[in-house]
């Protein structure tokens, strides 16, 4: 073949045959891609008043809060799609502020030695290198194969990585599973994890985040419910008007507190559920408050509950506002406890005012049309960057087991 005859046909077909003709368009080559159509209990709407309206909401005013963020610390447990950071990355890029991300993917650890004929799903890798191209994420973001409860093992890869990261901004813990679950293999459990994550946010001295998502059922309580009693007994016994408002909160009469709350754990009901978020809202308080140097305050800024697998709310997605106190300070010879002041029982009233809010997602959703509307758009948008097959999502939503809804 001479040079002449190689130089005017053959590349020309070559260059069609590799990259396309110059006339597809970028809309027409996404729509050979094979669009996802295998959907989760997160792919419906109401999970996504969860990511709008606590989630992003509570991060865009922490934020603004600071007039020097160019960075956001996110602890999360994505999935292969980065759904929330995804969300996050709407508040954070319009304010020049990338998100650096660290945290652990089940699915990953799981995908590191797949059978031989199993094809690894790229979804996550794809997402990833999508946000960082656009700038999104930092280079510094990670995401390992490990489970979330290794942080409680301190010779873990993932304890060991932790300790090289600054605190975090943001932590969010979003739990298919109960607090108390432990992973098969594993010693430690779900509780046992947030502990640490607790012990390494303690140096911070700036207001941080923390979401818990998080399955719950009064048979599934476990360790946590020990310490969740342990809890709010003690703080009953210091007095002030946290009774008070506690029994308002479980709607019972002050002089009958004790057998309300007795009740209250047993029975899988909305009282449960407001039970259940000022049990961990002051199991945080307590761990905080206590710390003799670096105290801080704990504010339940916001609680959802919704249906993953019970005809009644099972799933709580509580928002924690950590407010680090100024250092304390003692003088020779002056006992710490002398000087600490008790403001434990007033915080914690106000965390029983605010459990009292506790809102049904799913009556909120049926209800309310523009909460809906905003909910089915968030969605949408969020599946079709991820590229899902939004008329297969359609017909899975109108199926629904706990909440079919119909998307025109």
């Amino acid at each position: 073949m001479t040079g002449e005859e190689g130089t005017d046909d053959l590349p020309d077909e070559d260059l069609v045959a590799t990259y396309g003709s110059p006339s597809v368009t970028a809309e027409q080559v996404i729509a050979t891609i094979e669009r996802k159509a295998v959907f989760k209990p997160w792919h419906h709407p109401v999970k996504q008043i969860v990511r709008a309206r606590q989630w992003a909401a509570l991060t865009k005013r922490l934020v603004d809060e600071r007039s020097d963020c160019a960075k956001l610390r996110y602890f999360t447990l994505p999935g292969p799609d980065l759904l929330d950071v995804r969300m996050l990355t709407d508040v954070c890029h319009p304010l020049n502020i990338q998100i650096e991300y660290f945290g652990f993917d089940v699915a990953a650890e799981q995908d590191l030695d797949p059978p031989a004929d199993t094809v690894v799903d790229g979804a996550w890798i794809n997402a990833e290198s999508a946000l960082r191209q656009a700038g999104k994420v930092s280079s510094g973001a990670l995401i390992l194969p490990d489970r979330l409860e290794d942080l409680a093992v301190e010779t873990s890869q993932a304890a060991s990585q932790l300790r090289q990261r600054p605190p975090f901004d943001v932590i969010n813990i979003d739990a298919c599973d109960h607090l108390a679950y432990r992973p098969q293999g594993r010693t430690q459990n779900t509780f046992d994890a947030l502990r640490a994550l607790l012990r390494h946010q303690m140096s911070s001295r700036l207001p941080w985040l923390l979401f818990v998502t998080t399955r719950v059922e009064p048979s599934l309580l476990g360790e946590p419910q020990l310490e969740f009693q342990r809890a709010i007994a003690q703080n009953l016994a210091l007095g002030g008007d946290f009774g008070e408002r506690l029994a308002e909160t479980l709607e019972a009469e002050q002089n009958k507190l004790g057998s309300a709350i007795a009740g209250a754990w047993v029975v899988h009901g909305p009282k449960f559920l407001k039970l259940y978020s000022v049990g961990l809202a002051k199991f945080l308080l307590q761990f905080f408050h206590g710390q003799p140097n670096l105290p801080a305050n704990v504010e339940l800024a916001s609680c959802y509950a919704y249906r993953v697998h019970n005809d009644q709310p099972d799933m709580l997605a509580l928002a924690f506002r950590i407010i680090p106190d100024p250092p304390r300070v003692f003088s020779p010879g002056v006992g710490g406890a002398a000087v600490i002041p008790n403001l434990e029982p007033q915080r914690a009233s106000r965390i029983a005012v605010r459990a009292a809010r506790l809102q049904d997602l799913d009556h909120v959703l049926e209800h309310d049309a523009d909460v809906r509307d905003e909910a089915v758009t968030g969605t949408e948008a969020l599946l079709s960057a991820a590229n899902y097959d939004l008329p297969e999502w359609k017909a899975w939503l109108a199926q629904h087991e706990r909440r079919p809804m119909t998307v025109t």
